[in-house]
């Protein structure tokens, strides 16, 4: 059954169609320090601009609700990034959900500069961060969410219900955040450098075997795949039983597979209760079948493929790679 909460996001959605090619939005809080919007500002290194700015940047949107700060962009994601949310985070609690037009995103938490938790929005269970613990008493909403139209407005309500703070439909238009409605103020938001970072989201979870696998010779890089692969397909059944086979085979031989060939194994169906496990089961064929060390993002897709199976695989793939140093 859906919330109610969930149906005013659902319902602030419908009526701003445009956004699901992209939104982020975040809640400021106060901790040791206030949250008011000219604080905000100055932790995004942003300035203030007028409408018809030509050299506006990147922007966003703020506004003060009571002792809170939301920040709303349409279409982008810096909000979200762990370099901004340390500074952002510096003396105050603050979430972000963020989405981009091919369906990725999720909700991240970060309070005193550290990111304590960051989820996908298409599978509650997978998060990292320091204490990714820090959700897992408000995740009803989402967990019922899953595999339907309700993912993006249950994760909206995620945020609300932790925050107490709501992003009110009153102060948007058809176009975006309405100075005229509300109190917004648009800046153009500042320069942070990257940290440095795994290439993969394989490379959050496992950094230490991510890093190995890629470091390590190209045979043996091989091996590491083709077990990973071998467990997926015995923990799965495909659409086209053959044409897996013939992807793991091509991975542990070295052989390069014709565009027409590595097409269909895109598209091939896993089969299984879980369908982000199933969605993941083929990804690792499809990315293990790739070139060069970018490969190695299949055993992080096996990773999510065969939950139950991953420590014993752990275990084996780290026998293979401290053979190597």
């Amino acid at each position: 059954m859906v919330s109610d909460l969930v149906r005013y996001y659902d319902d602030f959605l419908a009526d701003r169609d445009w956004l699901a090619e992209g939104l982020s939005w975040a809640v400021v809080q106060p901790a040791s320090a206030e949250a008011t919007v000219d604080g905000v500002i100055k932790r995004l290194r942003a300035r203030r601009v007028e409408p018809g700015d030509k050299h506006a940047g990147e922007l966003a949107d703020l506004a003060q609700i009571g002792p809170d700060v939301v920040v709303f962009q349409d279409n982008g994601c810096a909000l979200s990034r762990p370099e901004v949310l340390r500074w952002l985070s510096d003396g105050t609690r603050v979430h972000t959900v963020d989405w981009t037009i091919n369906g990725n995103g999720g909700v991240t938490y970060a309070v005193y500069g550290k990111v304590l938790a960051r989820m996908d929005m298409n599978d509650p269970d997978r998060r990292h961060g320091d204490d990714p613990s820090a959700f897992a008493d408000d995740l009803d909403d989402v967990r019922a969410a899953l595999g339907t139209e309700y993912v993006r407005s249950a994760v909206m309500a995620f945020v609300e219900r932790r925050t107490g703070v709501r992003l009110p439909a009153e102060w948007m238009s058809d176009e975006g955040a309405d100075t005229e409605a509300g109190p917004w103020v648009t800046v153009s938001l500042g320069a942070f450098p990257s940290d440095p970072r795994p290439p993969s989201n394989f490379g959050h979870y496992e950094p230490d075997l991510d890093a190995r696998l890629r470091a390590a010779p190209e045979t043996v890089r091989r091996a590491a795949l083709t077990l990973a692969l071998r467990a997926v397909t015995t923990r799965f059944r495909f659409s086209d039983e053959e044409l897996a086979r013939q992807a793991v085979e091509a991975v542990e031989r070295g052989l390069t597979l014709d565009q027409e060939t590595r097409s269909r194994i895109a598209y091939l169906k896993a089969h299984g209760d879980d369908v982000h496990a199933c969605s993941s089961a083929v990804h690792a064929l499809h990315t293990a079948i790739g070139s060069g060390v970018d490969a190695v993002d299949a055993v992080g897709a096996a990773r999510h493929a065969i939950v139950d199976e991953w420590p014993a695989v752990r275990r084996d793939l780290y026998r293979l790679v401290r053979e190597t140093g």
